[in-house]
């Protein structure tokens, strides 16, 4: 049974998700400034939609000026927390209470269709890149509807429950985090596909889609797969931090715009770029037991929402430097954050307000509850302040505020001489740890660490504090820099290492240093690129694969696994070169070669698809019979059927010939007629004789295999089939 039909079983709809069509729905649309809903309306291209639970509301909203510009209010869904699935033209709104999703037609601001999902705890709804999907998260039923009547389309597929966040690639195929079986199901269009194995059985397991790409993380093992094109896989090995926090504590995005995926663990914010599988990791100042909900990338920021104070946390991965926040709701409650269109929308469900933030920074304030179109009532102009200050009586910059009094000039006393003594030493304000230390393998198994000055106080400098046997460039840093970053050398590829930055200064008559934390377990190498070139060849001991070392594979600790199928198969998971020889594989066709590059950091994997044959070999014939006898090659393995249309050539006096075997065939049973059982059998060499190509009965061909009613390989490759 293949690996497919034992990952995923078909039932019927019974004890999994009921769908029920219920027809467009009674929704009202409210429309500002428009009496009529089944008028068309244009919402702007760049736009999100946010919604309002208090009020049962979703309303859209214009991402460059922030402001609302319609809105669509669900009969029966005041008070019901509600999530939007929006991705392209296909807007549905999951009402969490009554199981109930509908979808938006944002031309007419109304919803035209419903479905009741029955009994759907834990139910989850995905739509994007023309596929939509209905998950029971608990029981394992992944169900296809069509996206926009939401209509269910074939049978359900089971899965192994409870299931994890499932998402759409950039290639329509849905992605399945499967914890109890530590696999990635994936789906295309609604049939289920080879299943990939990411951890073991009750990993913790993650799904983002990033950049179009799914990125499943294993925060039980620390470790990432990158399923790029046509399967190839990346793994990424991330610190241990991950594993450490405990499970369900790491929070990830459920898609990213671009390639960053950043990953919150505790303090420690770990990114993946999955376009290169590099990573970097930076202990950050969080405030101390606020809820905070999954980090979101946006540009060179990654922006973390604080369900406490109902703020956003800013880092900025340029500087190496926490930005100021930016406000959301300014009071506590859930906070639901995305990346789209190039913008990030961040919206308090349960509050008026919401933000947009763009790619530089900059964020616009948003009102959900605007009672009006925007633009159809001028805004408010500001105030200008009042010239030379106005009524408060402070003067305006450069002059022109109230004449100070006069007064006369007192006489002046002659300076008195203090007595001499030795002065007290000066008063020493230490300075702040410095902050932000970020640690970040390099390719060449360098390390750098990069941090910002604490401030606070006269520091003179600042060193690394490292381990025995790592050396660090430079080994001081002045108090202005201009640049704090430090290269360490000398660890080794695979082990992690922590490091901390001391602030030197003067303490009256000796020096002192302020330590700063420590940095996340970083790694002291890179994964490595992935091979390239790969070949096959054909030879008398069998397939022989070669291919090209990626860069730096000597310092990187290189080891490569083999992976060939075809009309056989075989595998090597251990090898230290370039090239591998297997002796099993010895068939004639079209074979797909998989070189997995690896190291402690991580995996990457090439493929390539190669076309193998055996070597071809002359031979004499023997056993031919007398001058006068005929030898046959026939056009099949039949040496029984000489009738014309299968001779090829009739060989006279063969025992003074000799042919090229190119491969060998098992065929019709041969027995010759004089009863010799050494004359019989069913192997046939496929031979080429004066420019004749065909089938020749086994005995005749002097090859050195014996018995010659046996394959020869891998020294006589096997015909293709």
């Amino acid at each position: 049974m293949s690996g497919e039909r034992r990952f995923f079983r078909r039932d019927r709809l019974t004890g999994h998700i009921a769908i029920g069509v219920v027809g467009v729905l009674c929704a009202a649309a409210v429309v500002f400034g428009v009496g009529m809903a089944s008028a068309k309306y244009h919402l702007s291209d760049v736009g999100g939609w946010l919604t309002s639970v208090h009020r049962g509301e979703l309303v859209h909203v214009n991402g460059l000026s922030g402001k609302v510009d319609g809105k669509v209010t669900l009969s029966g869904s005041t008070g019901h927390p509600m999530k939007v699935i929006q991705q392209g033209g296909v807007v549905l709104i999951v009402d969490e209470v009554t199981g109930v999703v509908s979808r938006v037609d944002p031309a007419h601001l109304n919803v035209v269709q419903g479905a009741t999902f029955r009994g759907a705890a834990g139910m989850q709804v995905v739509s994007g890149s023309g596929q939509a999907y209905a998950l029971d998260q608990q029981k394992g039923s992944v169900q296809r509807l069509d996206p926009m009547t939401l209509a269910t389309m074939g049978s359900p597929l089971g899965l192994t429950g409870p299931l994890g966040s499932a998402g759409i690639d950039a290639t329509s195929v849905l992605w399945v985090p499967v914890p109890t079986n530590g696999q990635a199901a994936p789906v295309r269009s609604g049939q289920a596909a080879q299943p990939i194995g990411i951890g073991r059985a009750g990993d913790d397991l993650s799904l983002t889609i990033a950049a179009g790409a799914p990125v499943i993380t294993d925060f039980t093992s620390a470790q990432a797969v990158i399923i790029g094109k046509n399967g190839t896989q990346i793994k990424v090995r991330l610190p241990s931090t991950v594993a450490q926090v405990g499970k369900g504590s790491v929070l990830a995005p459920a898609s990213t715009d671009g390639q960053l995926v950043p990953l919150l663990a505790g303090n420690s914010l770990v990114v993946l770029n999955t376009g290169s599988g590099s990573i970097s990791s930076v202990a950050l100042k969080l405030p101390p037991k606020h809820k905070l909900a999954a980090p979101q990338a946006l540009g060179q920021k990654v922006y973390i929402p604080d369900q406490s104070s109902g703020d956003l946390i800013v880092y900025d991965s340029a500087t190496n430097r926490m930005a100021p926040q930016v406000p959301v709701t300014g009071q506590a409650g859930p906070l639901d954050a995305f990346v789209k269109d190039g913008l990030l929308w961040v919206n308090g469900p349960d509050s008026a307000k919401g933000v947009v933030v763009d790619g530089a920074g900059g964020h616009k304030p948003i009102q959900k509850y605007t009672p009006d179109v925007p633009g159809s009532q001028k805004s408010p102009v500001p105030r200008v302040g009042v010239p030379a200050g106005g009524a408060s009586g402070r003067p305006k910059p450069g002059g022109g505020g109230p004449t100070a009094p006069s007064h006369p000039r007192l006489p002046t006393k002659p300076p008195v001489t203090p007595p001499t003594h030795k002065p007290d030493p000066p008063k020493v304000t230490p300075p702040n740890a410095p902050t932000n230390l970020r640690a970040t393998p390099q390719p060449d198994g360098t390390i750098k660490v990069d941090f910002q000055p604490g401030g606070g106080g006269d520091a003179t400098g600042y060193k690394l504090l490292t381990s025995d046997g790592l050396t660090a460039t430079p080994d001081k840093i002045g108090a202005n820099g201009p640049d704090y970053t430090f290269t360490v050398n000398g660890g080794t590829c695979g082990q992690e290492y922590q490091f901390a930055v001391a602030a030197l200064y003067h303490n009256r008559d000796h020096d002192s240093e302020v330590d700063s934390e420590y940095t996340t377990p970083t790694l002291s190498c890179t994964e490595p690129d992935a091979p390239s070139n790969i070949t096959g060849t054909g030879t008398a001991q069998g397939a022989k694969i070669d291919w090209q070392a990626p860069p730096n594979a000597d310092n990187k600790k290189v080891t490569y696994a083999v992976n060939v199928t075809g009309p056989k198969t075989g595998s090597n998971p251990n090898l230290t070169g370039t090239s591998v020889t297997f002796g099993d594989i010895w068939k004639n066709g079209t074979y797909t070669v998989k070189v997995t590059a690896s190291n402690p950091a991580g995996t990457k994997t090439a493929s390539n698809s190669v076309d193998l044959a055996g070597p071809v070999n002359t031979y004499g014939i023997h056993h031919g019979g007398n001058p006068s006898d005929i030898s046959y090659v026939t056009k099949t393995p039949d040496a029984n059927n000489l009738n014309d249309s299968n001779v090829a050539e009739e060989i006279p006096n063969a025992n003074t010939q000799t042919v090229q075997v190119r491969c060998q065939k098992m065929g019709t049973h041969y027995a010759h007629s004089n009863g010799d059982p050494d004359f019989a059998g069913s192997l046939y060499d496929y031979i080429e004789h004066n420019g004749h190509i065909g089938y020749m009965i086994g005995y005749l061909p002097n090859t050195p295999h014996t018995p010659w009613q046996e394959l020869a390989g891998p020294a006589i490759w096997e015909c293709a089939d």
